[in-house]
């Protein structure tokens, strides 16, 4: 039982979930990404990897401390608000709150991103993720 219970805790992932290296860039209206996040959910369950965006709009996903996405389809979000800005204050909004996003909202949610990604098993090239109004 409190093994069960540690892998609904952990998502139910281990040290062998398949990953593969991922990286690219992230654009808006055709310009990098300057901050924010990136995040995989794969669509057949396990482990979330995620990114913070550099300064140049690239990211490299992690899963669970290991450089890399789960291979297979993965569900994306992306999310760029005013308080993951470096060197941001917390605004009137109060502490702890992620402020105004500066990306159209639907690019934070895996159900209405629209964003989609296939990792495939070995080195995947760079991709770049668009983000449109």
């Amino acid at each position: 039982m409190a093994l069960m219970a540690a892998m609904v805790l952990s998502g139910g992932c281990s040290e062998s979930e398949p990953t593969a290296p991922f990286s690219g860039t992230v654009t808006y209206k055709g310009q990098p990404l300057e901050f924010g996040s990136v995040t995989f959910q794969p669509k057949a369950g396990g482990s979330l990897a995620r990114a913070q965006i550099q300064p140049d709009g690239t990211f490299e996903l992690m899963t669970d401390g290991r450089r890399g996405a789960p291979i297979g389809e993965n569900s994306v979000r992306v999310t760029c608000f005013a308080n993951q800005k470096p060197g941001a204050t917390a605004d009137t909004a109060g502490e702890g709150s992620l402020g105004k996003s500066l990306i159209p909202e639907r690019y934070s949610r895996f159900t209405t991103s629209g964003l989609t990604v296939e990792v495939k098993s070995g080195e995947n090239p760079p991709y770049e993720i668009q983000l449109t109004d």
